[in-house]
């Protein structure tokens, strides 16, 4: 039973995460990609604030990098995932976005530093395959693919 919650879980937000990108697609119609990036992450420190207030207050040096670095680091994604919107479908975004069920693996072999199976290389081969069959037509590989 506990197994099934977490099914319904992870369905729920990756349902979720594929409806935002044609709500970003909208409001990027009448914002600027850093101006958006700005409100969700202003609204996100406000609610996190809000939520975690008696733990921000105890925080050292040390988290502050850390947050600072992971900070940087997802406000790159989430900069690039918004100009791809810019550049392409919705469908295409989400598509090559979610390939991280791809490389997740293949990275956690390298991290465990083990060979990943031949069964995960095969399947890993035919994903890459596939996305790149339903994306790079013909002369149209464009900057928000990349």
């Amino acid at each position: 039973m506990r197994e099934r919650k977490y099914e319904l879980l992870l369905a729920a937000v990756i349902a979720s995460r594929a409806t935002s990108f044609i709500f970003s697609k909208m409001v990027l119609a009448c914002m600027d990609t850093f101006n958006l990036l700005a409100v969700r992450f202003l609204i996100a420190f406000a609610l996190m604030a809000i939520l975690f207030f008696k733990r921000l207050r105890h925080i050292g040096k040390c988290e502050i990098i850390s947050g600072a670095a992971i900070g940087f680091l997802y406000f790159l994604v989430m900069s690039n995932e918004l100009t791809a919107l810019k550049t392409m479908d919705s469908s295409t975004v989400s598509l090559l976005e979610n390939c991280s069920i791809i490389f997740v693996p293949l990275f956690g072999s390298v991290m465990r530093r083990k060979l990943p199976s031949r069964e995960t290389v095969l399947c890993a081969f035919i994903a890459i395959l596939g996305v790149f069959c339903l994306t790079a037509q013909i002369g149209k590989l464009t900057v928000g693919m990349l």
